[in-house]
């Protein structure tokens, strides 16, 4: 018997060795995700609760400031004008000067733009600090895709995507909340409500910027947070991850003249574009069907809250199938369904189960996509592939389709009938990222 057990010792050990190093390695992410990913979460919730709040500002701003639906809609998308136009840039920042500097940047910017919206007086000042609000916010979602890159291991990083788009809805939630009750300061010193909307919360995304100035690390090599041991641990993982998990086109150069990412980048329009839209308009459409002021900001919190239930099952299910681009896929069809029913809505409760649906699908898809290019391209080109899928969802997604919604909802009197230019966006992106994807993962 002893004779026979001897040989079983070595692979037991090596199975106890690996098992110590895995435990090791686990405790060591989840160390780097309670640094990072609270920081993280709060300014891209922030940034959200601060594009947001213009669907509650919408009220009363925009008949102070005599804005039309067509109006309304071209203010909704020129902010993604000048978010594309700088996401490239501003991606490329990221990865020569770091996070810290980037990204506390963009907070400081975009809390202050927030603030000035309170000082805009007609359709063209309107216009003016959208378009700037673009600016300062450009490649922060880009950017901090590319940031969790840099610390979290690729065996990993599907969870904390997922976790860092939990922002979205949850920015929703509490913009429902928090905005439905600003608004009730309406008249306090001589202010109106949807002024006192852009000040105060505009300021949470300045305080952000401060703090993370002093909090923020860029590279694991540089965290002193860590003990040596863990420092060299992980930077050696993703070391490793740059050179085993790439593209066959390594140059940027290469990389644009192959049909693959383009077809990526117009899949990715109709996922902005719903992320774009569905706070815009939901508190809107939900008035329009008889929900009354009072509660309107608890009735805009249900939708967003089921995407969170959604999104947390269905990333799940990604991460235990190990598989993106089908689920990708699935969950755009949904939204697309979600969208579709909220346009051939003639009352709440259709539009309030659309927009629950589409919530689920939107964010889904989100999560899940972005695991796509993060996988599948090469260390050198991320940075600029990123923001240049993210870019292109920013000008054709977020710009020109708010716009065509806006035309819509004025040509048929119908603010429910611009959403099915987004359940039609959706369903063509769902085709070329099922497209894009299968041609990524097959090399």
């Amino acid at each position: 018997m002893e004779a026979s057990s001897a040989p079983m010792r070595p692979s037991l050990e090596a199975t106890s060795s690996e098992s110590a190093d895995k435990a090791s390695g686990d405790a060591i992410v989840r160390k780097v995700g309670r640094r990072l990913m609270w920081y993280v979460i709060a300014l891209y919730v922030v940034s959200v609760l601060d594009r947001g709040n213009l669907g509650f500002a919408s009220f009363s701003m925009n008949k102070d400031l005599g804005l039309t639906p067509q109006m309304y809609g071209i203010g909704v998308g020129i902010l993604f004008l000048g978010y594309s136009l700088f996401e490239v840039p501003s991606n490329l920042a990221l990865a020569r000067f770091g996070a810290r500097i980037t990204l506390t940047r963009i907070a400081m910017l975009f809390g202050v733009v927030t603030m000035s919206m309170a000082f805009v007086t007609g359709p063209h000042s309107f216009y003016l600090v959208r378009g700037l609000l673009g600016m300062a916010e450009a490649g922060l979602t880009p950017g901090v895709f590319l940031f969790l890159s840099y610390w979290i291991p690729q065996s990993y990083r599907a969870r904390y995507n997922a976790a860092f788009t939990y922002a979205v809805p949850s920015a929703y939630i509490l913009a429902s909340l928090v905005s439905g009750a600003i608004l009730q300061l309406d008249g306090a010193l001589g202010v109106p409500g949807w002024k006192w909307l852009f000040i105060l919360e505009g300021l949470p995304a300045v305080l952000l910027g401060v703090i993370g100035i002093f909090y923020l690390t860029d590279r694991p090599h540089q965290a002193k947070w860590l003990s040596p041991s863990e420092r060299e641990w992980l930077q050696a993982q993703i070391d490793r991850e740059t050179t085993v998990h790439h593209e066959k086109s390594a140059k940027l150069g290469q990389l644009l003249r192959r049909p693959v990412l383009w077809i990526l980048a117009i899949g990715y329009i109709g996922i902005f574009c719903g992320n774009a839209t569905l706070g815009i308009w939901l508190p809107q459409i939900m008035h329009g069907h008889g929900v009354n002021l009072s509660v309107i900001g608890f009735v805009s919190a249900v939708p967003p809250l089921a995407g969170v239930v959604g999104m947390t099952y269905l990333s799940r299910r990604s991460d235990k199938m190990k598989e993106r681009v089908w689920h990708a896929v699935a969950c755009m069809l949904l939204a697309a369904a979600g969208f579709g029913m909220v346009a051939a809505s003639r009352g709440a409760a259709t539009a309030l189960v659309g927009f629950m649906l589409a919530n689920i699908g939107v964010y889904s898809s989100l999560a899940i996509f972005w695991s796509i290019p993060q996988t599948y391209l090469s260390a050198k080109v991320r940075p600029a592939a990123i923001a240049l899928i993210s870019s292109f969802g920013a000008l054709f997604g977020g710009w020109l389709a708010p716009m065509y919604i806006g035309r819509v909802q004025g040509l048929f009197h119908s603010l429910p009938m611009g959403m099915a230019i987004v359940a039609v966006l959706m369903l063509f992106s769902s085709l070329c990222v099922g497209v894009a994807g299968n041609r990524l993962v097959k090399g």
